[in-house]
């Protein structure tokens, strides 16, 4: 008797460590050296889910949800960074 087994792949926009050192990576960069790591990463990512065997359709829908968690990890850092700079509870 032959098994089969479907394995789901741990969603990427959930990999905290991941979104968290891409977008540190991304504040750092301005330019074209921001667009080229960018591409860079998102290219890398592409063919590390095609070799796990994911679909293209999954595979862009993945890195639509990395690009939409690293953006708003960048927005959250840049939020916390101006809330240290002003101080609270002065009117």
């Amino acid at each position: 008797m032959t098994s089969t087994a479907e394995i789901i792949q741990f969603p990427i926009d959930r990999q905290l460590y991941f979104v968290r050192e891409t977008a540190r990576a991304l504040e750092r960069k301005h330019g074209d050296a921001a667009d080229r790591f960018w591409k860079l990463t998102c290219r890398r990512l592409y063919a590390r889910l095609q070799v796990q065997g994911m679909a293209n359709a999954e595979i862009n829908g993945e890195i639509e949800a990395f690009s939409k968690a690293v953006h708003l990890e960048m927005q959250r850092a840049a939020w916390a960074a101006w809330e240290a700079r002003n101080p609270k509870g002065v009117a």
